[in-house]
């Protein structure tokens, strides 16, 4: 009895320190591409998805693009579980379209944008991305959703058709990006898109149960040991009534 009465402390620090290790960190962006203005050659997928901090992510190696049938009334399905929202102001934009294997949104000019909701256990985003239109633009780019007023990074297209690659990991998950221009010029179109995903994690309560789990079949077997070492030297332990 005493044994477990000052093994139960030890028990408590235990699942503490397990749950500790299961809680989120603060979101620290490690790694980003093109954050004031950049073009190809600064930023791809195959650099971001070897930089140091994307190790131990897993990547599909093949970025997906887009299909017209996973479009309804301006949001975006994709089978990786990513979601698109088209935005025009607060209103969802039910102009977005995909064109040709590309999502382009349907308004343009100030509150527009697309918001990407993203699956659980995504720790990076990349993108190449261009827009449709003749003018220069500045899109913008948010860790948050449309209503986020404040700019996190920032890419220049200089023209209709030039391609721009944006990239961002984060250490902790990232949930949603929103994408939009600073000016009125163009519409935004995202030709194709990579997410970067870890191995969910146990919750906290399933650790702490394992862990508990662990120490008592410790004190256990602990125990056992304990009552065996007292029997007598010669003595049958079925005699004295303390084998199991």
């Amino acid at each position: 009895m005493m044994l477990l009465a000052r093994t139960i402390p030890k028990l408590q620090i235990l699942v503490l320190t397990l749950a500790a290790l299961t809680a989120p960190a603060y979101a620290t962006i490690s790694y980003t591409a093109c954050t004031t203005g950049c073009v190809d050659a600064n930023g791809t997928y195959a650099i971001w998805q070897t930089a140091p901090g994307s190790a131990g992510l897993t990547f599909s190696m093949s970025p997906s693009t887009f299909a017209a049938g996973n479009l309804a009334s301006g949001v975006y399905t994709d089978g990786t579980g990513t979601v698109f929202t088209g935005y025009n102001g607060a209103s969802i934009d039910t102009l977005m379209s995909v064109s040709g294997s590309s999502l382009l949104e349907g308004g343009n000019g100030t509150g527009t944008g697309i918001e990407i909701l993203l699956p659980a256990n995504t720790y990076a985003f990349a993108m190449n991305f261009t827009m449709f239109g003749s003018s220069f633009s500045t899109y913008y780019e948010a860790v948050g959703n449309h209503n986020v007023n404040g700019t996190n990074f920032s890419t220049n297209v200089v023209g209709a058709g030039s391609s721009q690659f944006f990239a961002i990991t984060s250490t902790s998950p990232l949930t949603q990006l929103f994408i939009g221009p600073n000016s009125s010029a163009g519409h935004l179109q995202i030709n194709n898109f990579e997410i970067g995903q870890v191995a969910p994690t146990p919750e906290i309560s399933t650790v702490a149960l394992i862990g508990s789990g662990l120490v008592l079949v410790g004190l256990l077997r602990r125990s056992r040991m304990q009552k065996r070492s007292k029997v007598p030297s010669g003595q049958n332990p079925f005699e004295c009534g303390i084998a199991t």
